[in-house]
Parts: structure tokens; C-alpha cells; sequence
């Protein structure tokens, strides 16, 4: 995976074996992930919490957060548990990469989109949950052994969207970013120059429009550690390959600040 570049990828259909990867993450037991509540007095947001399953009490361990779509807005703090959160709970992943996962549900919509009218593409903005969620991680990085060199944030369609104000809003905060079919926040670019990003979408997704991210990555892909995976036969509710889903952990455990 190497900066600054774009790599396409064609794959018509799922093969069976994925499709029933992806199923089966779908289908894990998510009781792992103990229920909680940020509360600043004036906004609540719920989310779930997964812990390494062993913690030696000297070590640190990463932090992955992980951004829903706009299907799992709500306050039931069980409809964000998509394949993103999920996969962390996959036998091999909590044997090779004992993580922390926070996974916080937005009761309204965690970004907003509108036209830039100077790039002709759609930009994201966040508002005062993600800022809730993001003050609460300072907390959480206090009370548990979290390495603070290794904290991570991804998320898909909206939840992408997310990932990309979080790290505009707090780019000293976290050490690499996957936004999966999000739309991009590009007003603090240059504070991210130096923070591995991950962009993946589908050339065909007509839900949020690849044109945002293709032109987060074309400004960011001479100053910046990004890259960019486009999908040519995928959609917006199916990029979710199982070959995806095994890839991500392997880059995203690798980066540090």
C-alpha cells in the first residue's frame, strides 16, 4: 500500500466464500461489548465497548473507533454493531490483535453533507456528538492501559464521512484513518498531511457519490500518506468484501504517531 497512489479493483460479483465471511461476522455474539453512555450534561451518546480479552497490567494496547452509518442512528446502542465493529470479534482478530473498539451510536445524524461549490463535489461537517464522543476518548485513554501512539478511527458511509471530520477536528489525536464511502471534510487538509489515510469506495455507489473522496485523495496524494482504493463493480451496501475486512487490521495495526 503505497502513498499517493490509487489502486482499482474489479470484482463483479462477491465469491461465495466472502459473501459467507460476511454473514458470518454479521451473525457474531456481540455480548463482548459492554454498553455505556458519554453524558455531558447537555448531549448523551451510548456506545458499546470491547476490551482485549487479556490485559497484562503494564501494557498498552490500540484503540479502534469505529463510526456507523446513517441506517444505525438511533439510541438502542445495538444497531451500530455492523460488520466494521463486529469483525474485531472474530476469533483470530482477538487472538493476533488485542484492541480496545469503542463503537458509539449517534442519535442524530453524526455528519452533515453540502456543496462546495469551489470543487463542484459534496464536503462533510460534523457536530457536537462526534465533539462529545471525541472528549470522552481523553477520558477513556486515563482510565484504561490505551496507547495513546496507536489510536485508531474508521467507519463506513456516513460513519466514513465521521472519520474524516474526527480527524479534521482532532488530527493530533489519532495515528491512521480508513473513511469506507464517506464524504470528505477538506478545510484542514494541511493538519493531515502527515496521518495515513485510507480511502476506499465504489466507482458505482450512488448513495454518497465517490467524487468527494476521489478529490480528497487527488489534493492530498502529492502532500499527504493517503491512498485510495476504488472499487469498479461496487456499490455503496456492498463494499464490504470479506478480502477487505481481513485487510484492515493487518495496515491499520501497523501505523503509530
Amino acid at each position: 500500500m503505497k502513498y499517493g497512489t490509487k489502486k482499482e479493483i474489479h470484482d463483479k460479483a462477491d465469491s461465495l466464500q466472502s459473501l459467507a465471511r460476511i454473514k458470518y461476522i454479521k451473525s457474531l455474539d456481540d455480548s463482548d461489548f459492554k454498553a455505556g453512555k458519554f453524558d455531558n450534561g447537555k448531549l448523551t451518546v451510548n456506545y458499546r465497548f470491547l476490551k482485549p480479552q487479556t490485559i497484562e497490567k503494564n501494557k498498552k494496547y490500540p484503540l479502534v473507533l469505529v463510526f456507523h452509518g446513517s441506517g444505525a442512528i438511533g439510541t438502542n446502542n445495538t444497531s451500530q454493531m455492523g460488520v466494521l465493529s463486529k469483525m474485531w470479534l472474530l476469533p483470530e482478530n482477538r487472538k493476533q490483535y488485542p484492541v480496545y473498539v469503542l463503537s458509539p451510536q449517534f442519535p442524530i445524524r453524526s455528519s452533515n453533507y453540502h456543496l462546495d461549490k469551489s470543487r463542484n463535489v459534496k464536503v462533510s461537517k460534523s457536530n457536537e456528538h462526534l465533539d462529545l464522543v471525541l472528549k470522552s476518548i481523553d477520558s477513556l485513554v486515563i482510565n484504561e492501559n490505551i496507547d495513546q501512539d496507536r489510536i485508531y478511527v474508521m467507519g463506513f458511509s456516513m460513519g466514513g464521512a465521521t472519520t474524516s471530520n474526527a480527524i479534521s477536528k482532532r488530527p493530533d489525536l489519532f495515528a491512521a484513518a480508513i473513511n469506507v464511502s464517506g464524504i470528505s471534510q477538506f478545510d484542514k487538509m494541511d493538519e493531515l498531511t502527515k496521518m495515513p489515510i485510507w480511502i476506499v469506495h465504489g466507482s458505482l455507489d450512488t448513495d454518497n457519490f465517490p467524487q468527494s473522496n476521489f478529490k480528497f485523495f487527488d489534493e492530498m496524494k502529492h502532500k499527504g500518506k493517503v491512498f485510495l482504493w476504488e472499487y469498479k463493480d461496487k456499490y455503496h451496501n456492498n463494499i464490504l468484501s470479506a478480502e477487505l475486512v481481513d485487510e484492515i487490521p493487518k495496515w491499520l495495526l501497523k501505523q503509530y504517531q
